[in-house]
């Protein structure tokens, strides 16, 4: 292992924080951090345009041991400047919605509002026929009863 402090960048679970190197080996790291991740944790360290990727395989203190997926190379590592600021790449999230693709987010949002309404609109034709039956029976009901009271009041007013 080579002794070093070397700057970097952490991304662990989507959230970015500063780094430093202290030791390197063919496949694996000592890092420190204000905020060490647990153990298991996949680990994405920059520096510069190097892009490393771990897992935390043990830790103490503020110091913790990254396993990591290629070998590294300690003059790559060195050679890489640190970056002031991003650099000048095309960022996806820049571009109007309008312009992108629907996400499946998106589509299953719309997907399940049109369904919300076809299944609103045919409980209420649903609902609607129901009513009208009941009525139309109703009708039929009554109405023969009702006809044969008019006849006998119809004769016996007379």
């Amino acid at each position: 292992m080579k002794e070093l402090s070397v700057p970097c960048r952490m991304n662990v679970g989507g959230k970015w924080s500063s780094g430093c190197i202290h030791e390197l080996s063919d496949k694996g790291m000592l890092v420190s951090s204000s905020e060490p991740p647990p153990l298991g944790t996949y680990v994405e360290i920059r520096r510069g345009t190097l892009v490393i990727i771990g897992r935390v395989v043990w830790n103490g203190g503020s110091r913790f041991g990254v396993r990591t997926q290629d070998p590294i190379s300690l003059a790559t590592l060195l050679s890489e400047p640190v970056l002031d600021r991003r650099s000048k790449t095309i960022d996806r999230r820049s571009a109007s919605r309008a312009d992108s693709p629907p996400r499946k987010v998106d589509l299953f949002a719309k997907s399940s509002h049109r369904s919300s309404a076809f299944q609103f609109i045919c409980i209420a034709a649903l609902g609607a026929g129901v009513a009208g039956f009941a009525a139309v029976s109703s009708y039929h009901a009554l109405s023969a009863p009702f006809a044969t009271a008019v006849v006998l009041l119809d004769g016996a007013a007379q």
